[in-house]
């Protein structure tokens, strides 16, 4: 069954096939879909995780942070130079 491209993909796909990485369309494709693959279930985490702070912040159990705080907290590990107090 063939595939039918927009223009744009079709392009994509012939720029992507100049440069010689690939050993034909079938590979290009195969590799597209693998990214593909992996953008949707690192979405899926990052919204697992999103959820779970928003029901840990409804129910109380985070607290909120205080970014002044925490760049006071950073200078103080700094030198008069800058530089990390080691």
């Amino acid at each position: 069954m063939p595939i039918t491209y927009s223009p744009e993909i079709t392009d994509f796909i012939a720029e992507e096939m100049a440069t010689g990485t690939y050993a034909d369309e079938s590979a290009l494709m195969a590799e597209a879909l693998e990214v593909f693959r992996e953008l949707k279930q690192r979405h899926g985490e990052l919204r697992q995780q999103i959820q779970q702070s928003l029901e840990d912040e409804k129910a109380g159990r985070i607290a909120p942070f205080d970014v002044n705080e925490i760049v006071r907290e950073l200078e103080l590990e700094l030198d008069e130079a800058g530089q990390p107090i080691l």
